[in-house]
């Protein structure tokens, strides 16, 4: 403050003398910078001083959605891909969890390790020779590979520089290590599958290949200079290394005996983002807002929570509105909750006219798939709209997505990058952002949708109502649809809420997902008595 009055002092007196900064050595820190200053608008002080509300607001944002509650919920739901993994596709191999993001995703049994991202960063590329984690491949080599979890929070990025570049180079490191205990001709025959140098994905570029490649020498200097007796895991390593990358969209299947090379399948736990804050819902049926490698970081909001704890109270911590989940942790970490038994499960909250018992949701998910990957729900005739669907975004990234719905209206504020195309398919995008964006989008939106979805149910068609995650506009127009059908049909004169609640219970029998925001719901109660009373005038 000091400097800042002198500033605007030496501001108000320049516009009289332009001596105020002489061309001298003599000048202190503060007239330095006070010159320096000088040169800024009056605009530019004042938003310095008195940071506008917009920014205010969406530090807050920030600073909220990267809380406890999103994050533990995040992890939940990546927890349960990685244990579908686990348990299935890469059940023959060793677990091993990366730290430090890792060890929040993977089973119990997993043992850890510890691979840096910032030993694969661009033009930082190296072996570690403190981090030999020679525990992992000789693990590898006696079960013929290994699984290897960690997560990235990029919003960019699928995988973390750990697992695209990090562990490709430690491999080669070990191959070449091996090979040196071999004969010429056995080495040569033994690293053919690896010949090239350390194998890396698709998608690194082809010039950071080569330079990688090109320390090779480097790498293997720095092995040996660590003096590690290769020998023992040269003596069970049948194959060389080599990395193979799984994730939710690529999950290879790994034949050892018909490959010829020893797999280190590296499972990235995040999901791919179609926006920033992208709501989903969790495992237990709560909304939250996603976010891709939770688990990293963990000083800056775990409040002391670790996995382990975090095993010990899943379901305690996933039931918990998030306006508790802070004051919950803390209460954990401080030993006021030893045990789950400890916690009401009275506690647990559900969204009006959606009580679906979370079971019924978890059940559903491993049969038919998860909404936000995907899959659909296809409404009961009870409903009232025929041959109806729900879905979210990523149902338009399917191969399949033409045989689903003849009419496909979507509802939300992204934008479909490839609606469906093919001859007999239509499709109609309304915009409609979110209720704490616009809080009367969605009532404008009603009109329109539903004369698509009336004229798709005149022809009898199949229907596809879509939205951003599936979960709260398609829903609240399927909702208002299946009501406004009864005002044309039966002549219902008014809605009420409860009408409503009633309505969104028949939909969440065949949608056990499905969550409505409170303000969603006003804008249909809107929409549906504007509909009404222009039916009785």
């Amino acid at each position: 403050q000091p400097a800042l009055k002198k500033l605007m002092d030496w501001r108000e007196s320049s516009a009289d003398d332009d001596d105020d900064f002489p061309a001298s050595s003599s000048h202190s820190d503060d007239d330095v910078d006070a010159r320096a200053f000088a040169a800024l608008s009056d605009d530019a002080i004042n938003a310095s001083l008195a940071p506008s509300i917009y920014a205010t607001a969406r530090a807050l944002k920030k600073h909220t959605s990267a809380g406890a509650f999103h994050r533990l919920h995040s992890i939940a739901v990546d927890r349960e891909f990685v244990r579908e993994r686990a348990t299935g596709a890469f059940a023959i191999f060793p677990m091993f969890t990366n730290a430090r993001a890792g060890t929040w995703y993977a089973p119990a049994h997993a043992q850890g390790c510890y691979f840096k991202s910032t030993d694969g960063h661009c033009n930082n590329w190296s072996f570690s020779s403190t981090r030999l984690n020679a525990h992992v491949a000789l693990e590898a080599a006696s079960r013929g590979g290994c699984v290897i979890v960690d997560a990235t929070g990029s919003n960019v990025k699928r995988f973390p520089d750990a697992l695209a570049k990090t562990v490709p180079i430690w491999a080669d490191v070990f191959n070449r290590a091996c090979a040196a205990t071999m004969s010429p001709e056995d080495a040569s025959a033994w690293m053919s599958p690896a010949k090239d140098g350390p194998f890396l994905p698709h998608w690194i570029s082809d010039n950071e290949k080569n330079s990688i490649r090109a320390r090779v020498d480097s790498f293997m200097a720095s092995f040996e200079a660590v003096k590690y007796d290769v020998r023992p895991l040269a003596a069970i390593l049948r194959k060389p290394f080599r990395c193979v990358w799984a994730s939710r969209d690529e999950c290879p299947i790994v034949d050892v005996d018909a490959i010829d090379f020893t797999p280190l399948i590296l499972l990235t736990a995040s999901a791919p983002l179609h926006w920033r804050g992208e709501r989903r819902v969790g495992i237990n049926g709560q909304s939250f807002a996603y976010i891709p490698g939770a688990g990293d970081d963990e000083e800056s909001w775990a409040r002391g929570l670790t996995p382990q704890l975090f095993d010990a109270h899943f379901d305690a911590l996933l039931g918990m509105p998030e306006r508790d989940v802070a004051s919950f942790i803390t209460r954990i970490v401080n030993g006021t909750i030893a045990t789950p038994a400890m916690v009401d499960s009275r506690a647990r909250l559900s969204a009006k006219g959606c009580d679906q018992d979370a079971s019924v949701a978890s059940a559903m998910n491993a049969a038919d798939g998860r909404i936000h990957d995907g899959a659909i729900r296809r409404l009961s005739h009870d409903c009232g709209l025929g041959d109806c669907a729900i879905a979210s975004i990523a149902v338009y990234d399917r191969a399949d997505v033409h045989t689903i719905a003849d009419v496909f209206i979507h509802v939300g504020e992204c934008v479909v990058k490839t609606p469906p195309s093919t001859a007999g398919c239509s499709f109609t995008h309304v915009v409609a952002r979110k209720v704490k964006l616009d809080r009367a989008a969605l009532e404008r939106a009603v009109p329109p949708a539903l004369e698509h979805i009336f004229a798709a149910l005149r022809g009898v068609k199949r229907t596809c109502i879509t939205c951003d995650d599936g979960i709260d506009h398609a829903v609240a127009i399927a909702v208002a649809a299946s009501l406004a059908n009864d005002i044309h049909s039966v002549g219902r004169d008014i809605v009420d809420k409860d009408a409503i609640r009633a309505r969104l219970h028949r939909i969440a029998q065949s949608h056990p997902d499905a969550r409505p925001s409170r303000g969603s719901l006003k804008q249909i109660y809107a929409a549906l008595n504007a509909i009404a009373r222009a039916r009785i005038e």
